[in-house]
């Protein structure tokens, strides 16, 4: 950043674990941070957390409508991902995941496995 601050994010799209957290995020730094969470059917909940008057303090805000994806929705994600996908193909609409979205996504998984097998990194 411009007044040379670091910011590092990382991201995982599998995690060992047994806590269902489908589509959680988490921001944190050193004024405060945000988390975005739900799961397992519940409410999407986005929760701001900071210090107030020397304690630690979180203001919630609740969304209307469920994650897509969560467990307990009425489809099993894959059959609402290819419900989506053919809709899209025979409604001649934008699927909610473009082939070229996907393709980054290959790549960078690829440059994972590649890198692993070579013990360099990879760059795209």
């Amino acid at each position: 950043m411009k007044n040379g601050a670091t910011i590092y994010l990382e991201a995982s799209w599998v995690l060992n674990t047994t806590d269902v957290r489908e589509s959680a995020t988490s921001l944190c730094g050193t004024e405060g941070g945000a988390e975005m969470r739900g799961g397992a059917g519940s409410k999407l909940e986005l929760v701001f957390n900071s210090a107030r008057y020397g304690n630690l303090f979180e203001e919630k805000i609740s969304s209307g409508g469920d994650v897509a994806y969560f467990e307990g929705a009425a489809m099993s994600p894959g059959d609402q991902e290819a419900h989506q996908w053919l809709s899209a193909i025979m409604k001649n609409t934008e699927p909610l995941v473009k082939p070229e979205q996907a393709f980054v996504v290959t790549q960078i998984l690829e440059a994972i496995y590649a890198s692993h097998q070579t013990g360099k990194m990879i760059q795209l």
